[in-house]
């Protein structure tokens, strides 16, 4: 493994955090998976955008001399008794425990996390609307929400300089990661946030006025890619340790279906990688080496877990390579047809790490209630289940909500930290 000890931040200036308000309502986005599935695709409204301000950390400071690794817990758990450890479960904070929830996976996509000045659209730090939203997740069942950061690079979150390379964080991003910890404290809930996502790898256009660039010129090109890790991920990762709700940010996922942005054959024996047809694709040893980029830096400065959105178990070996603590797939009715969702991890040949369920409907699977997933998951030693999705509206979160209640009710203690 590669040594980022370097992208450690250095000790981080701190600002005065002003909320930024707007009235403007989030869009829905529509996911299409690629094979008519639905799933998590983007559509474009008619917004522009110029790449954000940069600017400085809310109050944070790290040791540039020490690497802080990754570990569930922070205190001596030889002292805590864990009343209902769940077997092959997420350990965070002297608990194991099966991570049950949804993904919201946003509420503006794109903006949640420094905002869309141009288009109108505030961050999480201006929308008291949030709040809410999150309540309704934890009044039926949820306990943990995976939230996406970088969907893509449209908003102004991430500053790029005129040759496309990243220079640091902007807009309001460092109000809106700690308004999320924050509100993540408040409604009891642990996050698990998502970084980056396969519609990043959409080529650079413009829309409006506006370019949205696309990822791949900075995840091939080694010096930008570093700045990238040096400028935008260890900031990040320390900002979001210097909170005081830092604990809530269970794990980074470092990207949600990277395999959708692939091309060619597995390193590890998988089957070829199939990419979505406007995507700029990478080969497997271009992905594999921008996630090892990517978990080190996280690694060196925060002590949340670390997983990858894996699209399907189709793939399972795919990510088998990287520093891991947990596995994560995805599944969809046509994921169920060859890649059952009865069997066992070990059944699939999954070892060595837990496994959580990252996405499957929120309807359940054809015929398939989502009591009878969960259950299921539960008996067979997942790790977790967490449904899609709050705002897509092909899942229909307000008529189906209710349907995580049963398994919440029957596991209460398997499913909170």
């Amino acid at each position: 493994m590669r040594n980022f000890s370097s992208f450690a931040i250095p000790p981080v200036f701190s600002m005065i955090l002003l909320l930024s308000c707007s009235d403007s309502s989030a869009k829905s986005v529509d996911k299409v998976r690629p094979d008519g599935e639905v799933g998590a695709s983007v559509t474009e409204g008619s917004q522009s955008t110029a790449i954000g301000q940069r600017t400085s950390p809310g109050s944070a400071s790290t040791d540039a001399s020490r690497r802080v690794h990754a570990t569930s817990q922070d205190e001596d758990c030889s002292k805590v008794v864990d009343s209902c450890p769940v077997a092959g479960g997420i350990t965070w904070q002297c608990k194991t425990r099966f991570l049950h929830g949804v993904n919201y996976a946003w509420h503006g996509f794109g903006s949640d996390f420094g905002g869309f000045q141009q288009w109108g659209l505030a961050g999480v730090s201006g929308l008291p609307e949030v709040s809410a939203e999150l309540a309704d997740m934890k009044k039926h069942g949820s306990n943990v929400i995976r939230w996406w950061i970088f969907a893509d690079l449209r908003g102004d979150g991430m500053v790029l300089d005129g040759n496309g390379t990243p220079v640091g964080l902007g807009g309001t991003f460092y109000q809106d990661l700690r308004r999320a910890l924050d509100l993540a404290a408040e409604h009891d809930l642990y996050l698990m946030l998502t970084v980056f996502s396969f519609d990043a790898f959409r080529p650079s256009k413009m829309v409006g006025n506006r370019l949205f660039p696309g990822i791949k010129p900075i995840v091939i090109d080694k010096v930008k890619r570093q700045a990238l890790m040096q400028n935008v991920i260890a900031p990040m990762a320390a900002a979001a340790e210097a909170s005081p709700n830092r604990k809530r940010l269970i794990a980074w996922d470092l990207i949600n279906e990277p395999e959708w942005a692939m091309k060619g054959p597995s390193l590890h024996g998988d089957p070829d990688f199939e990419p979505l047809p406007d995507v700029e694709a990478l080969n497997h040893e271009e992905m594999q080496t921008f996630l090892t980029d990517l978990t080190s830096t996280l690694r060196a400065n925060s002590r949340a877990l670390i997983t990858v959105g894996g699209s399907a178990i189709k793939w399972k070996n795919a990510w088998s390579k990287l520093d891991l603590d947990f596995y994560q797939f995805h599944i969809y009715d046509w994921v169920h047809q060859q890649w059952p969702y009865h069997k066992s991890p070990q059944e699939f040949g999954i070892s060595g790490k837990p496994v959580v369920m990252g996405e499957f409907p929120l309807t359940g699977l054809t015929g398939i209630s989502v009591n009878d997933l969960l259950t299921s998951w539960f008996e067979d030693g997942y790790a977790g289940g967490i449904s899609w999705s709050v705002t897509d509206p092909n899942f229909k979160w307000h008529e189906n909500k209710a349907a995580h209640l049963p398994f919440a009710q029957a596991r209460t203690c398997e499913t909170s930290f």
